[in-house]
């Protein structure tokens, strides 16, 4: 154990370091924690992944700020997964439920130096989106939920405006419920919907 002077005391022995052992090893502790983060960072960031299954239209995607990632659903259940980077500190991206409220295939930033975010989905109008764009493995953006670019250029012509994008603080996933209290349908009209479209 090394107490506040620098001296390390074991089985009754104690031994006095020197100023630049202190320092040496307080340097190589601190190198030790950064590379573990770093390591635990990049073990966290997801890979890219579609379902083992047929895809069906997105109804909804799931963007996770704890672990960086990105999950579409279909009716059935997820269907592709990327890695994303969100707002840095003081630029975070904003947690809560939204919808995409315009789609611009070729969008250049109005806000930052006309920076190019390919395959924009935009989900406020103060300029939060989905677009293709670096990612570090870690929160990079100034807001904005950046994507793998093919990624975003795979997933811009299935999404629709409209469509539920929620930000979660940690990790979630949708969840099937009923209650007494909620709107049933009528069996009748859903199967006479298909013949009234």
């Amino acid at each position: 154990m090394i107490n506040r002077l620098g001296t390390a005391q074991s089985a009754g022995v104690t031994r006095h370091w020197g100023p630049f052992a202190v320092v040496t090893l307080a340097a190589i502790a601190a190198l030790t924690a950064l590379t573990t983060q770093a390591g635990a960072r990049q073990a966290r960031q997801a890979a890219e992944a579609t379902a083992p299954r047929e895809a069906g239209e997105p109804i909804m995607a799931i963007v996770s700020i704890k672990s960086q990632q990105v999950t579409f659903y279909d009716a059935d259940g997820w269907i592709f997964r990327a890695p994303v980077s969100t707002g840095t500190t003081g630029r975070e991206t904003p947690a809560g439920v939204f919808a995409v409220i315009e789609k611009d295939k070729d969008h250049h930033s109005t806000m930052y130096d006309d920076a190019w975010m390919p395959n924009m989905q935009r989900i406020t109008w103060n300029g939060i989106a989905l677009h293709g764009g670096p990612l570090p493995g870690y929160a990079a953006s100034h807001g904005c939920v950046r994507m793998p670019y093919d990624f975003a250029e795979k997933l811009f012509d299935r999404t629709w405006i409209g469509m539920r994008v929620i930000i979660s603080p940690i990790d979630a996933a949708p969840v099937e419920f009923t209650h007494p209290a909620l709107f049933v349908p009528n069996a009748q009209a859903v199967a006479a919907a298909p013949a009234r479209a």
